[in-house]
């Protein structure tokens, strides 16, 4: 894959298929809901594990190079797997997902991913396309979906924020499609990969001890495994102490909240923005930062 060129959605979803036909033995893959413009959301699990961790991205439009940087981990996992390769001679593949599975869903949001790429036009609904032209953003700097819904402030949390009028928690598709996936499976942790910054963001819970301290250990783990700052985001109520909640209403609070297990943010330099203005090697730089965290939060839980 050239990291200069991110795919596109077609490219993405058939990548991730076709993948999922090569490494049949240890793969599959699912469509897990559509989108608002009918968009199919995909799915690839990696491994034999009874457990699975969660890496999920694209819920912002503008995160398409997230999106091409899990495509690539995900090929770059089975590849390992099946030749029985070590990754940067210290991860054996094999072991660590027949211990425990990654399901990649690299793209949550594919109505913003086309608009982002290629304008409102994408949208094949005449009425969602004239009701976001009236919102008057551009198209390149867009981050909702088809219905011009913040996916990021939709879930049904604790401390959901209803910042506009008529809008309610888990009133869209691509929300719901993660809320089923995340109760269908048994899991062990989700991280969520996103732009504009370059930190490993833990979410702590009022009166969550122990798991308040066990994401705080893992999320420590994985950033002295980077050059990323480590950052906290407390979830409270409006009108309480407003210290970085920036999760609140987020799929990383939703996913701690009914599964009791870590959810990490880990936000990359410049993917979403501003990466055509870096050269390859830059880019493969900073893929190389993060490829492995997976793995290496795999190994943090034994």
């Amino acid at each position: 894959m050239v990291l200069a060129d991110p795919l596109t959605y077609e490219k993405l979803y058939y990548s991730l298929w076709e993948t999922s036909q090569r490494y049949s033995k240890f793969t599959q893959f699912r469509v897990i809901g559509k989108s608002h413009d009918e968009r199919m959301i995909p799915m690839l699990e990696a491994g034999e594990g009874i457990s699975v961790v969660f890496c999920i991205a694209g819920l912002d439009g503008r995160d398409r190079w997230m999106s091409t940087c899990l495509t690539e981990m995900v090929q770059e996992y089975c590849r390992a797997y099946e030749c029985g390769w070590k990754l940067d001679e210290e991860y054996n593949v094999k072991d660590l997902l027949d211990e425990v599975r990654i399901c990649f869903i690299p793209v949550v949001n594919p109505d913003g991913f086309e608009i982002c790429e290629k304008g409102f036009s994408a949208i094949r609904n005449p009425i969602y396309r004239q009701m976001l032209r009236m919102m008057e953003t551009d198209s390149d700097e867009f981050s909702y979906n088809a219905r011009g819904m913040d996916i990021r402030r939709n879930f049904p949390t604790s401390y959901y924020p209803r910042n506009r009028i008529h809008q309610e928690p888990a009133s869209e598709n691509e929300t719901r499609a993660l809320m089923r996936i995340f109760q269908e499976y048994q899991s062990a942790g989700l991280l969520s990969f996103s732009h504009l910054g370059k930190r490993i963001v833990y979410f702590r819970h009022p009166q969550a001890f122990a798991y308040n301290q066990r994401s705080y250990r893992l999320a420590r783990h994985l950033q002295k495994c980077s050059s990323y700052r480590l950052e906290k985001s407390v979830f409270e109520e409006r009108g309480r102490n407003r210290e970085n909640q920036s999760g609140n209403g987020s799929p990383e609070q939703y996913y701690g909240e009914i599964t009791k297990q870590p959810a990490l943010m880990i936000e990359t330099p410049d993917f979403g923005r501003d990466s055509r203005e870096k050269n390859e090697d830059a880019l493969k730089l900073d893929y190389q930062e993060i490829h492995t965290l997976p793995l290496e939060y795999i190994m943090s839980l034994k």
